[in-house]
């Protein structure tokens, strides 16, 4: 695989000529910090920041709420999905694996999400490999890395004053062709860098046996015990770059039929018709949300459904932090072993 370089001062004039071609999209300064947004002037971007967006950028591939189709005077008609195409340029590898996952629930063979599949296949992703990472990071303790590829066509490394970009795939390369080839000298830097920022990351918790541990708790006081706090608002989820739950809302009155985002918190999320609530309480709810991030996902494809982003971490309200959940489960789980 070849590498490209491009000096640091002359990215605004790359980038200039990119937003001609497509939405490029990248993290700029919002209200409450860094936001993905597309730019019309490379001036705008804020790809240096060492914090991480506060939204995942999931929204841009499923939106938070979105017409499926309308129907008038008995004809269903779906939406038309804009055609430019979009370049998501400086995303996290954190958020970039959470694609690649995501893909595998609406990529699925045979039950692909045209949505979904259509917004994917016009768009394509730069990230912005960490060397820095956040306190709140954990992306090694789940199987990313701070340069991890998953889910990216491209990859840029800062080194000093120049950028280095790799391609991951087709029209990855072809974005990049033009540029010139990194010499050997400065591959061997960023292939350091890379091995250096994954080395010096802290573990947050001990993954193995990680899906045992939690399964062997199921029924167990502990999810009582760590939910106590917690206000059932969801932003764990809806910051969440994996979280993917929705319902379906048919709006008569217009005759749209609408998906929007919804969350495993929120108590109304699993009642049934009948009036029936498997998860009546935040217990069982916190241990869903845990359960499936560690457990199911493992059953389902044998990775984690947490990229250690850290945005829950960060953004709970009541500090709620999954990492010392799932540490003191393990510990809990090991102490019940111990004691057979």
């Amino acid at each position: 695989m070849s590498y490209k370089t491009t000096p640091v001062n002359q990215f605004p004039k790359l980038v200039s000529q990119w937003i001609k071609k497509y939405d490029v999209t990248a993290p700029a300064e919002a209200k409450n910090g860094l936001e993905y947004k597309t730019i019309g002037d490379p001036a705008e971007m804020m790809l240096n920041n060492r914090v991480n967006t506060t939204y995942a950028p999931k929204a841009f591939f499923l939106p938070q709420s979105e017409k499926l189709f309308t129907v008038e005077h008995g004809r269903f008609q779906a939406p038309e999905l804009k055609t430019k195409p979009r370049l998501l340029l400086g995303v996290r590898p954190c958020d970039t694996r959470a694609f690649w996952l995501l893909d595998t629930v609406f990529l699925a063979k045979g039950e692909e999400d045209a949505y979904w599949q259509r917004r994917r296949a016009d768009s394509l992703v730069i990230s912005f490999g960490c060397d820095t990472p956040c306190a709140s990071c954990f992306c090694t303790s789940v199987g990313g890395e701070p340069f991890g590829r998953e889910g990216s066509d491209i990859q840029m490394t800062q080194l000093e004053d120049v950028y280095v970009f790799e391609a991951f795939t087709e029209k990855g390369s072809a974005l990049i062709n033009k540029l010139p080839e990194a010499d050997a000298a400065t591959v061997k830097k960023v292939k350091a860098l890379q091995k250096t920022s994954a080395a010096e990351m802290p573990k947050a918790f001990d993954n193995t046996n990680l899906r045992d541990h939690l399964y062997a708790l199921f029924e167990d006081d502990f999810w009582k015990e760590v939910a106590e706090t917690c206000l059932g608002c969801g932003v764990c989820t809806y910051l969440c770059p994996t979280c993917y739950c929705f319902d379906i809302v048919d709006e008569v009155q217009r005759g749209e039929r609408v998906r929007n985002w919804d969350t495993c918190m929120f108590r109304v999320y699993s009642q049934e018709a009948s009036g029936h609530n498997p998860r009546p309480n935040k217990a069982a709810r916190t241990r869903q949300r845990v359960m499936h991030k560690y457990a199911y996902w493992i059953d389902s494809i044998n990775e984690f459904g947490c990229t250690g982003c850290g945005r829950c971490v960060v953004n709970c309200p009541v500090n709620i932090d999954i990492r010392e959940i799932v540490s003191a489960a393990q510990a809990r789980s090991a102490k019940m072993e111990a004691a057979k």
